[in-house]
């Protein structure tokens, strides 16, 4: 089934020049174009761009990593979702336009092969295939805030634990579904949004509560 571009822009919530641009890009298929004035739009457009916005939006991804998904030789966007789980490394930022040694890093912030290497070993920074991308050097300067500030580093001990922890139970438990899953559309999906949105969603509001409480004590003494 096809349809007009207005539909599509009004069925997905998109602008015509931001799908003008997907088309372009290559991260939509081109048009049929039966007459001059008139192109029609294979109805799984709708489903494909809400798939890329889903992926800026929570992953931040550029197209060039857009485009590193789509271009890979066993990508399907049937299974859309299903590749996301498969290409987590492209959407946490492998893919970027820089990329930075560890020595351009120590020179950058003035720091020591070694410092950077112990975030490493701590689980607080990670080098992907040997080298650090923009994503990277925002954490290497809120750790060196972190020092400069004095702060104490039993928060951060406390986050790697407990990301260590819970990334291993959620492979487990999410491996185990798929394995055993009936085929349901939307279920990979659920799966991400229980990553991406509920569990910082819960982590963060527990937060904005524990601070809530603590002030209403202090208020109240």
């Amino acid at each position: 089934m096809s349809i007009k571009m207005k539909e599509l822009t009004k069925l997905t919530d998109t602008a015509k020049s931001t799908i003008l641009y997907y088309v372009k890009e290559g991260l939509l298929p081109q048009p049929e174009k039966p007459k001059p004035n008139l192109h029609l739009y294979d109805k799984k457009c709708v489903e494909i761009i809400k798939f890329i916005k889903y992926l800026q939006r929570h992953f931040g991804s550029s197209i060039a990593e857009l485009k590193a998904i789509i271009d890979q030789k066993d990508f399907d966007f049937e299974k859309g979702f299903e590749t996301v789980m498969e290409t987590l490394d492209v959407l946490m930022g492998s893919v970027h336009q820089s990329s930075y040694s560890r020595s351009y890093i120590s020179t950058q912030y003035s720091i020591t092969d070694e410092k950077l290497m112990e975030y490493e070993e701590r689980g607080l920074l990670f080098a992907r295939d040997g080298v650090y991308t923009d994503k990277e050097l925002e954490i290497v300067e809120i750790l060196l805030k972190l020092e400069e500030l004095g702060m104490s580093d039993k928060i951060l001990e406390t986050y790697v634990a407990q990301a260590r922890e819970l990334s291993k139970l959620e492979v487990e438990i999410t491996q185990e579904y798929l394995k055993n899953k009936k085929e349901h559309k939307g279920s990979i999906k659920s799966l991400l949004d229980t990553t991406l949105i509920l569990k910082p969603y819960i982590y963060n509001m527990h937060t904005l509560h524990a601070y809530q409480t603590t002030n209403n004590r202090k208020e109240n003494l």
